[in-house]
């Protein structure tokens, strides 16, 4: 089927919900070894199709989570074969690198497998955190005949910027400076996995603890993380909190509306989970993966989103291996945190012819 064609598929699925004509089943996947939840999506063609695997972000709904399952159901719509594996940790929000390279190559070996996958290899997507896993998971040396493209949404590149844009809201690029106003969700999430690495915090169980708590509270309510709902918990909180605890909480969950006032503690603060993230797991940072890439590179990026910055997904973009088929599309239309809103009408229409340049270029990849 002409890329076109999918394209068309897919957005009329998407604007109606993800809605269309596909089968949907619970399934298996053996990662590691051990079995894993996976849930798969057939077309309703019965001839081979293309197969993707899509890696899911750090939300505790994981594959359920509603504007992934709208995304995955309009791509089966288009006509492929979509398998996306749960990931448990990703679902407890830790941050764990080896699960998305283990999962990744499970998926992509059980679905070029497959009696409905066309031959010749499959694909792979990941939003946000996953986006980059996909790309450091894909140059595992056991995928090099299997996996044939990569497609990215809201990645991150290198971890001391995507760290400081988090707490204090600047990134860069080019030499052109950025201000934004962080989505809290990712302090949450970094204080949950590493604050206790960094110096000076060591004893700080509670306000880690708690800080996970909010990112759970955030995914199971689906309300977003700066908004007001949460302002009763982070007070209750900061009440029983030593007086050490409270000025990083103050820096970690002020209350909804609120900037973070002592914005060169939060600048320290963010050098300083960097180092600790660092040293918990190098394999977090992708640039030394990038030069083993092969396939074809499709990366995108919501310019107003506010939990990782779109400069992000450009400075990746640079530092893949130029003989690589790499493309980098930011766009107004979608972010993690936040949507088109304020677009001009005739900004709204590039916007969109963009967008589908996008898609097609991504599902002509296989």
């Amino acid at each position: 089927m002409p890329a076109r064609a999918r394209t068309a598929r897919f957005l009329r699925a998407y604007l109606r919900g993800g809605a269309g004509a596909f089968s949907q089943e619970e399934t298996v996947v053996h990662v590691g070894g051990e079995p894993r939840e996976a849930t798969l999506y057939l077309p309703e063609r019965p001839a081979r199709a293309p197969g993707w695997v899509v890696l899911h972000g750090l939300t505790v709904p994981g594959r359920r989570h509603v504007a992934m399952t709208r995304f995955v159901r309009s791509l089966a719509a288009s006509g492929a074969v979509v398998l996306v594996p749960d990931v448990p940790s990703w679902r407890g929000l830790r941050l764990d690198i080896e699960a998305a390279r283990e999962t990744l190559a499970a998926g992509t070996l059980h679905l070029a497998g497959h009696p409905r996958v066309q031959a010749g290899g499959v694909g792979a997507i990941g939003f946000s955190f996953g986006a980059t896993q996909a790309l450091m998971a894909a140059t595992d040396p056991r995928l090099t005949d299997a996996l044939r493209a990569v497609v990215g949404f809201g990645g991150y590149c290198s971890v001391e910027r995507m760290i400081r844009a988090v707490f204090a809201g600047e990134h860069e690029w080019e030499g052109t400076q950025y201000r934004i106003d962080p989505d809290p969700y990712g302090r949450w999430l970094l204080a949950g996995n590493y604050l206790t690495l960094v110096p000076g915090c060591e004893h700080m169980h509670a306000v880690r603890d708690a800080a996970l708590a909010l990112a759970v509270e955030a995914g199971r309510v689906g309300a977003y993380a700066w908004e007001p709902a949460y302002d009763p918990l982070k007070a209750e909180v900061r009440a029983r909190l030593a007086r050490d605890e409270q000025a990083i909480w103050d820096i970690l969950a002020p209350p909804s509306g609120a900037q973070v006032r002592d914005l060169e503690g939060a600048r320290r603060l963010a050098d300083a989970f960097t180092t600790g993230a660092m040293h918990q797991d190098p394999r977090v940072d992708p640039r030394p993966l990038l030069p083993a890439l092969h396939g074809r590179i499709t990366l995108t990026h919501g310019r107003a989103d506010r939990l990782i910055p779109f400069t992000e997904t450009l400075r990746l973009c640079s530092m893949i291996p130029a003989h690589l088929d790499a493309s980098c599309t930011i766009t107004g239309l979608f972010a993690h945190s936040a949507g088109a809103t304020g677009i001009h009408p005739l900004a709204w229409m590039r916007e969109t012819l963009a967008f589908m340049r996008l898609l097609n270029r991504a599902l002509y990849s296989l």
